[in-house]
């Protein structure tokens, strides 16, 4: 677990290769970084026209795997459709306005059907993830500064790690924050906010289930756009109206501090990070409403419990008073199943991001190490 060579890559300087009005494309490596800022439509039509050949490539490659997952054998691709389309038009009352004109915005910048990223953002609260999260803060890390691991497992043969990219929002009157996706998609899944506040949402599949509701990307959205301690991300997921069951694991690396939420559509359990300064989460719950509404048998018996709960804890235990960025990552690699697609380790004011490359899990190639002052505040 413990090779660390060539794990992280620094960039201090990220250099400017193109620009369109108050919208700019830069490189972190091999990362493209669009910096998206003003009304949303405005955001999104940057973010369309900046690398517009690449999102519409990006929108085609997760619509053609939605078909192949949702579709049924001889219809597959006018049954996913049909599916998607039927719970847009169920979500879509509860998206606020905003989201729906930078996607606008998106279908005009990139020259691609509103429908279609419609289905794109309504895929998440459909498929589910098997992902792994962790905060250690003060005594437990080398130098007392927060660090969260946060692993994202899901369909590594769909693809979508080939278009990954960085965020960088500057939304008019909300807070700039960092989104770790991939382009064509405006929902949040990996990222953290210039407050500090960093997220991680964790699949849980529960039978507790209605699709009139926000969006789980568009949820923590809001808590990156809206949030500036815990207490106001805790109140967004708990107000929702949400969909379908998630974990979620936030941390605060301003007051050194983090929170669990374990969800369903109704149901949600808080659970703030004490004195041992440490937060583990898996898609194994702790809560036993949730654990009860589980659509997973014995989930104490998969790898959900066995690896990337109690193992990632074991690590953490076994490093304690040790646990620095290139420790948080080994530890991210050794509990990573095949399906891992990113890995990001957040550590204010840096982060490290790693994708998956083909069938190579993120958390098995190298990291790349983000200056976040120097994406907030450009030179």
């Amino acid at each position: 677990m413990m090779s660390l060579a060539g794990c992280a890559t620094p960039e201090k300087q990220i250099p400017i290769f193109d620009t369109v009005a108050s919208g700019e494309l830069r490189w972190v490596g091999d990362m493209p970084v669009l910096r998206l800022s003003g009304s949303p439509y405005d955001m999104g039509y940057q973010h369309g026209t900046l690398l517009r050949r690449e999102v519409r490539a990006s929108v085609d490659n997760i619509m053609a795997f939605a078909d192949q997952q949702l579709g049924v054998p001889g219809l597959g691709r006018v049954m996913a459709r049909r599916k998607l389309d039927r719970a847009w038009k169920q979500m879509k009352p509860h998206v606020p306005d905003r989201i729906l004109e930078e996607m606008q915005g998106l279908a005009d910048g990139a020259g691609i059907p509103l429908r279609a990223l419609q289905r794109v953002h309504a895929l998440p609260d459909l498929t589910s993830t098997t992902c792994a999260s962790s905060v250690v803060a003060g005594p437990a890390t080398g130098d007392g500064r927060l660090i969260q691991i946060r692993n994202l497992d899901w369909a590594i043969q769909s693809n979508v790690q080939r278009y990954a990219a960085l965020m960088v929002y500057e939304p008019k009157g909300k807070r700039p924050f960092v989104s770790i996706g991939w382009l064509g998609f405006i929902g949040v899944l990996s990222g953290i906010n210039r407050s500090g506040i960093s997220v991680a949402q964790i699949g849980a599949e529960t039978r507790d289930t209605n699709l009139r509701g926000v969006p789980m990307p568009f949820l923590l959205r809001r808590v990156l756009e809206e949030s500036d301690d815990l207490k106001q991300a805790v109140q967004i997921i708990e107000q929702g109206p949400r969909t379908v069951g998630y974990n979620y694991l936030f941390a605060d690396a301003k007051a050194r501090s983090a929170v669990a939420l374990e969800t369903t559509r109704q149901h949600s359990a808080v659970f703030w990070m004490g004195q041992e300064n440490r937060l583990v989460r898996s898609d194994y719950p702790l809560d036993p409403v949730v654990r009860g509404l589980q659509t997973e048998e014995s989930p104490e018996k998969t790898n959900a419990y066995r690896v990337r709960y109690r193992g990632q804890q074991i690590l953490l235990e076994r490093f304690n008073g040790k646990i620095n960025p290139e420790v948080a990552m080994a530890i991210a690699r050794a509990i990573a199943p095949s399906s891992n697609i990113q890995s990001v380790v957040y550590a204010y004011p840096q982060l490290w991001v790693a994708s998956a490359y083909r069938r190579r899990p993120a958390a098995q190639g190298s990291y790349q190490q983000v200056e976040l002052e120097e994406l907030f505040n450009p030179s």
